[in-house]
């Protein structure tokens, strides 16, 4: 079953069909809907807290789309260990870290969630605080930014800004032979983490940061601080910005006359169709979700999840699919293994721990496996991509902090 926010309810197909298999779940065997200990079944309700609306929008759809395939799929296989899911979605408005403060309390005190899958950098670390006085483990699966590391009973399936982008400032600088370089970042706490270690990384590869120019997220004209920047006259040009924004912001540049290399870490479809071919030659580093994998896995999530959106998913969808589909899952199993309700507060957040400590192995679309570090950060395939005749194509794999061929 899938809840929206009442003020930003979203009417869909799959929502009526998720509270069907919740009535009849419910109707078969889980009572009053209630967790029991031992793996007696009910309903799990997971909390998430994406960006329905606003300017991010964008990411709200793929995630949401991620999630509720995956709930649709436990559910429909007789749920977590007979524990079926109830996915409630809040909309913390693209970013609004006090919207997501008010949104969890309802998710953790009316709602009753262990669970938050949660976005954004800001809104993600106001809600862990939140979250950790309630016994609730907070997942993200998109925001970047340093602040979401080591923080108590909050875990990473991205790989953050700080894991990815000094490998390949300092790769790129090299490559290319530049020692001026210009950021362009949203004025958040994930756009400035990314402007952070970009000058840290510039330092010890031996170059300079020479303009650093912040924008608000969502905005579509870049001219002025891309004028500021084509005055400082860099030799590369290096993104801490997302969504469409990179679209704009790439498009623009090349109008401009900053005909100079350009890096990132991030690419969406929307903001390639707006970028269109200036965007031919731009270089990111992120997760290494490929829709044309080989691996059974990846194979089976791309086809239901273009059957059901029409649409090929990308890494964000990957990453809530593979928070649904196989990372709760193993804490419920694992909490009912020990005699515990996994629905009670307290109980995946311990679970969550000792699968750490253990190194656990949880499955994933990626085509290996996520094995998360103590500070709440991931090991999972990364690479380099580079937009050729319109399409990503991976140039280089990353691996332990490294840089290492195209495999």
């Amino acid at each position: 079953m899938v809840h929206r926010s009442p003020r930003r309810r979203l009417t869909t197909v799959l929502g009526v069909t998720l509270g069907l298999v919740a009535v009849l779940g419910a109707a078969c065997g889980g009572g009053d809907g209630s967790g029991a200990p031992g793996g007696g079944g009910g309903t799990l309700k997971v909390g998430a807290l994406y960006a329905m609306t606003g300017s991010g929008s964008f990411y709200g759809k793929v995630m949401s789309a991620g999630s509720e395939l995956a709930a649709f799929e436990v559910n429909g296989s007789g749920g977590a260990q007979n524990y079926k899911f109830e996915l409630m979605v809040e909309d913390h408005q693209s970013g609004d870290a006090d919207v997501a403060v008010s949104a969890s309390r309802k998710l953790i005190q009316v709602n009753s969630v262990p669970v938050i899958l949660s976005s954004f950098t800001a809104p993600t670390v106001a809600v862990q605080s939140v979250a950790k006085t309630q016994g609730v483990l907070v997942f993200n699966g998109g925001g970047v930014g340093a602040d979401l590391v080591g923080k108590e009973n909050l875990y990473n399936t991205r790989m953050l800004g700080s894991q990815l982008m000094p490998a390949l400032v300092q790769h790129a600088s090299k490559e290319e032979g530049a020692t001026r370089l210009a950021t362009i970042f949203w004025n958040d706490a994930a756009g400035r983490s990314i402007n952070k270690v970009t000058k840290d990384a510039c330092g010890q590869a031996g170059c300079e940061v020479v303009a650093e120019e912040p924008h608000e997220i969502g905005a579509t004209n870049f001219s002025a601080q891309l004028a500021r920047i084509k005055a400082r006259d860099p030799q590369m040009l290096v993104l801490g910005s997302y969504g469409n924004d990179v679209g704009y912001i790439v498009q623009q540049a090349r109008r401009l006359g900053l005909n100079i290399p350009i890096i990132g870490n991030e690419w969406t479809p929307d903001a390639a169709k707006i970028a269109g071919d200036s965007l031919e030659g731009y270089t990111v580093i992120m997760d290494r979700f490929e829709p044309s994998s080989d691996d059974p896995e990846a194979k089976q999530f791309v086809a239901a999840y273009q059957k059901k959106n029409k649409d090929k998913p990308e890494f964000y969808a990957a990453n809530y699919y593979d928070l649904v589909r196989y990372v709760v899952p193993d804490l419920i199993a694992m909490a009912t293994k020990a005699g515990e309700d996994p629905t009670a507060k307290g109980v995946l957040v311990d679970q969550m721990a000792a699968a750490v400590k253990a190194k656990h192995q949880f499955k994933t679309v990626y085509g290996d496996a996520m094995v998360f570090s103590q500070d709440g950060t991931v090991n999972k395939p990364a690479a380099v991509f580079e937009v050729r005749d319109g399409e990503l194509v991976r140039t280089l794999g990353f691996e332990d902090g490294q840089l290492t061929q195209a495999g």
